[in-house]
């Protein structure tokens, strides 16, 4: 997501300032360690932590024998530095799970999603000389002669937004302002751009013998959209994690013909740097667990200027077309990923959704609902959230597990069960048995199909419509009347389903469909989020009319008709 825009176009150098570069020696690294016995870690099976870190996101995988790899490690603020970060945060647990005393962590891997500041932290450069800025992976993994951290990294494997290009010949990686960006990152794959990412391509691709460097000079890998060259990385005891998606590889824009992946920075609405993260599936044994940093679910223009692009649409064949026991929701929750033909397709039986304190409206009504739809648990790791949704709604928090703090997963017999440990105690599954909902059809993918208005005698109704090709449960939905007030909702009674290609009417008395006016007849979620929806402008002209779809699903007509009759097939074209 676009984070904290405006602070970090704060941080400026002024014309004329010389830059101070840091020592270009590298200082003695302190003795960082592996994970040992020692740790709080489950030996012998699979472990992922979701650490709380607000409206960010780090994740830490520790397989049977100790292996590590920590996905992100965001923070909220582009300025906080210290003790006061969540990079410090996390150092700490991380040292804690890993048994390491008060010595940092050797840790086998570092896997970056993508390059916003509440999944990568917010880099020190040269140009900021002696000052204290730097958070995130940087604080993390810089030598604690440079203010850093002092952990390690064998492999660090980076998306491949672009590189350093020494544009002056000085052999310093400078960014410049957020105003007057300087010329020295050659872009790969990329939309939008910002500071927050050109610091990082600094310091992951800057000049050998930069100090701050000396942790990972010689070991970031960026991943291609070359999908032959991406990883399987070996976690130990046949628990291993496969990067199965990088840099928004195969995936199209809304034109359907111009690719998401490759060098956007200079288009007017480019793609957003949600679209190019990285996606990676974990398993041990029965267990299987998803995570794709914050890719979108449909096409959309931000208000912001930049595109949402559906690169779910893809993921869920890319994940191998399995369930999944474990999905890391994507996007924060956000309205814009999670969508109900990715839920649907990944079906999974808990999901973690990292939101914390935010004003963006996440985690969205929808997704939480898609998510209850196909039966998971929702655990929330840095609770509380948002409190209402971008729709303005009031966020339906029922159900969910986990008021605040870290979460820890943990197989059983080898990968054969997993439990999570959560604020409330501990739940236990069985790997690999999940049916859900999503076996059972998409309860979101209904559709309004045709409805009567005010008749003049008998009853009102609205026919409901399941597109797909399984039988829907819709019970416990609403139909409502008017958006955002009007009439209360009519819940859809238990028990209902619509089968494959079927249709469902409910009738009511009438005087619930407004017959004054402009008005709306609408399906709803049960956290009141609208799924579909009809406006009309009702008329004593149209009194025992239907207003339908052009055959079932289609397009709306937008004059009523009496050649429809309830709960018959929609004609193919309109009265």
């Amino acid at each position: 997501m676009t984070f904290f825009r405006a602070a970090a176009a704060a941080v400026t150098v002024a014309a004329g300032l010389v830059a101070v570069p840091i020592a270009t020696t590298a200082p003695a690294s302190a003795a960082a360690t592996s994970c040992s016995t020692n740790g709080s870690w489950r030996q012998g099976e699979l472990n992922v932590y979701w650490f709380d870190v607000d409206q960010g996101d780090s994740q830490l995988i520790v397989g049977p024998t100790g292996k590590t790899m920590l996905v992100d490690l965001g923070e909220r603020a582009w300025n906080s530095t210290g003790t006061g970060t969540k990079a410090y945060e996390v150092a700490q647990q991380i040292k804690s799970i890993c048994g390491t005393g008060s010595n940092p962590v050797a840790l086998d891997y570092v896997m970056v999603s993508h390059q916003h500041l509440d999944h990568i932290g917010y880099a020190h450069v040269p140009e900021d000389g002696a000052s204290s800025i730097g958070n995130g992976l940087w604080q993390l993994l810089a030598p604690a002669a440079s203010g850093g951290l002092d952990f390690t990294v064998g492999t660090l494997y980076d998306r491949d937004a672009g590189t350093w290009t020494d544009a002056n010949s000085d052999n310093q990686c400078e960014v410049g302002t957020s105003t007057a960006p300087a010329p020295e990152v050659a872009w790969h794959n990329v939309g939008t751009t910002s500071q927050t990412a050109r610091r990082f391509i600094c310091w992951l691709y800057g000049p050998a013998g930069q100090a701050d460097r000396a942790n990972i000079q010689g070991h970031v890998v960026p991943l291609t959209t070359n999908s032959a060259s991406w990883p399987t990385i070996d976690l130990g005891s046949g628990a291993q994690s496969v990067v199965v998606n990088a840099d928004a590889a195969g995936t199209m824009q809304a034109d359907g013909t111009t690719p998401v992946a490759g060098d956007h920075s200079a288009d007017s609405v480019p793609p957003s740097e949600n679209d190019y993260s990285t996606a990676v599936k974990t398993s041990f044994g029965s267990y299987r667990y998803a995570t794709a940093g914050d890719s979108d679910g449909e096409y959309s223009t931000s208000a912001d200027g930049y595109t949402y692009n559906n690169i779910e649409a893809g993921l869920v064949g890319k994940f191998g077309n399995q369930t999944y026991d474990t999905v890391r929701a994507n996007h924060h929750g956000s309205g814009h990923s999670s969508s109900a033909a990715y839920v649907n397709g990944m079906d999974p039986q808990t999901t973690f959704i990292s939101c914390g304190t935010n004003s963006y409206g996440h985690p969205a009504n929808r997704t939480l609902d898609a998510y209850r739809a196909v039966g998971a648990d929702i655990y929330l790791a840095n609770n509380p959230c948002d409190t209402t949704d971008v729709s303005g709604a009031a966020i339906d928090y029922s159900g969910t597990l986990n008021s605040n703090g870290t979460v820890h997963l943990y197989t059983t017999n080898g990968g054969a069960d997993f439990s999570v440990a959560y604020d409330a105690g501990t739940k236990s599954y069985v790997s690999g048995t999940h049916t859900g909902g999503g076996t059972q059809g998409d309860p979101t993918l209904v559709k309004v199909n045709e409805f009567l208005p005010a008749p003049s005698t008998g009853n009102e109704w609205i026919e409901l419509y399941n597109p797909t090709n399984v039988a829907v449960d819709v019970s416990g939905y609403y139909v409502d009347d008017l958006a955002n007030g009007g009439g209360s909702p009519k819940v859809i009674p238990a028990g209902t389903v619509i089968p494959a290609g079927g249709r469902w009417v409910y009738e009511f008395a009438s005087g619930f469909l407004n017959n004054t006016g402009t008005d709306y007849a609408r399906y709803t979620s049960p956290g009141g989020v609208e799924l579909d929806s009809k406006s009309y402008t009702w008329s004593t002209s149209q009194s025992n009319k239907v207003i339908h779809r052009v055959n079932d699903g289609g397009t709306w007509c937008d004059t009523a008709s009496t050649s429809v009759t309830q709960g018959t097939a929609n004609p193919a074209t309109c009265p």
